[in-house]
Formats: structure tokens, C-alpha cells, sequence
């Protein structure tokens, strides 16, 4: 499950453009590289293009439950059970702008009980940003707070772990934040053309064979 993604590479200009939204003033919105869910926020700083009162782009937070009792609850929700768990929600809609996102991926090592995690950084190919779908949820100060909506893993996410955040190109973003049903994004009914960079290596164990 995704708990770090990346927007240093991000262009707000360009996600405001690209999915009609509002909001925009340079001066309001810092892209602070990675972000971490496990980073305590005490103040919304995460750029996001919401359809709330219009499709505005505004600072959140990550974590639809306002005050969580463990650090990433509330942080990613499974698509599936969007018209359950989440049907209070589903149809508040936001977008993330990013450049890429981290997963670990579990590799057995002989001779130990448990795998070794091994960070990689997933990337759209050809592309230098993408809009991660969410779900957010309006805390009792006004602020919204977002959770990262997942799905089963393409191919290539199938690699490095067992699930896969959506994410969207502009087209599929403005169809996403329009309210199109949840089903229409994911996979095998949309698939993203991903890459990825083993960040970590030197922990998988050479083999010979």
C-alpha cells in the first residue's frame, strides 16, 4: 500500500489547466518532494484539485478521519468497497498531483524467516506528472482531508506489490472529479502505463543458478 508519494516535479500550473480548476496562486502551495503518511500534518499543505464548491485547487490533509488513531488509517481506501465503507464519501472527489509514488516490495532472502523490504519508485512512463484519485472527507474546521483510492495491480504493480493507487491522466481526471462510477478506473477496466526504479538494490540476493 502506498504511504509516500512524490510531487517535486510537479507543475500546479499545468493540473490547474489540465482539469479546469480554480484556486491557483503560487504563492498559497508548496510542493515539498516526498510526503510521507506517516508524518504528522498540523496544517493542510498537501496541493490537491477537489471538486468541492466547483473544482478548486486547495492545501489538505492526508487522512479522511480527522483525528486517526494510527498513523495511516484513513490514509488509502480500497476501491472496492467504495459503495459500502465509503459511500458517505464517494462522492466527494479530489486529485493529487504527483511525479511518482513508493512501494516496498517483500523478497526472500535464504536463511531468514522473513522477506526483506526493497524501496522502489513507481512512475508513469512518458509522463512527468499524474493525478492520484481520492476520496476526502470535510473536517469540522473546513479543511478536507483526502484518502488515496486503490485497486488491484496491473501487471507491472504486480511486481512490487499487491495493490495499486489509481492514477489518472488529465482526461480520466476531469471523468474522475465529473463523478463517472468508480468501477470505470479500475483495473483491468483502466490501466496506467507504469515504470519503476529499484531504489534499494543491494537487497536482493544474488542467486546463482
Amino acid at each position: 500500500m502506498c504511504y509516500n508519494f512524490n510531487n517535486k516535479k510537479v507543475s500546479l500550473k499545468k493540473a490547474v489547466e489540465d482539469l479546469g480548476a480554480e484556486g491557483y496562486e503560487e504563492e498559497n502551495f508548496v510542493l515539498n518532494g516526498s510526503i510521507n503518511a506517516f508524518t504528522k500534518q498540523t496544517a493542510p499543505t498537501i496541493p490537491a484539485i477537489a471538486n468541492h464548491n466547483g473544482i478548486v485547487l486547495m492545501n489538505t490533509f492526508w487522512g479522511v478521519r480527522e483525528n486517526p488513531d494510527a498513523p495511516t488509517k484513513g490514509k488509502n481506501l480500497q476501491s472496492e468497497n467504495t459503495h459500502t465503507y465509503y459511500r458517505k464519501i464517494e462522492k466527494n472527489r479530489c486529485l493529487i498531483p504527483a511525479s511518482s509514488y513508493f512501494e516496498h516490495k517483500s523478497i526472500p532472502v535464504p536463511g531468514r524467516k522473513t522477506p526483506v523490504k526493497a524501496k522502489h519508485e513507481m512512475f508513469w512512463k512518458d509522463k512527468a506528472q499524474f493525478y492520484i484519485a481520492g476520496f476526502f472527507n470535510v473536517y469540522t474546521d473546513g479543511n478536507l482531508g483526502f484518502g488515496l483510492v486503490t485497486t488491484l495491480p496491473n501487471p507491472v504493480q504486480a511486481e512490487i506489490h499487491d495493490r495499486m493507487i489509481i492514477t489518472l491522466d488529465a482526461k480520466m481526471g476531469r471523468e474522475f472529479l465529473e463523478l463517472e462510477p468508480i468501477e470505470k478506473f479500475q483495473f483491468p477496466n483502466y490501466s496506467p502505463n507504469l515504470e519503476y526504479i529499484d531504489l534499494e538494490p543491494e537487497k536482493t540476493p544474488n542467486t546463482l543458478f
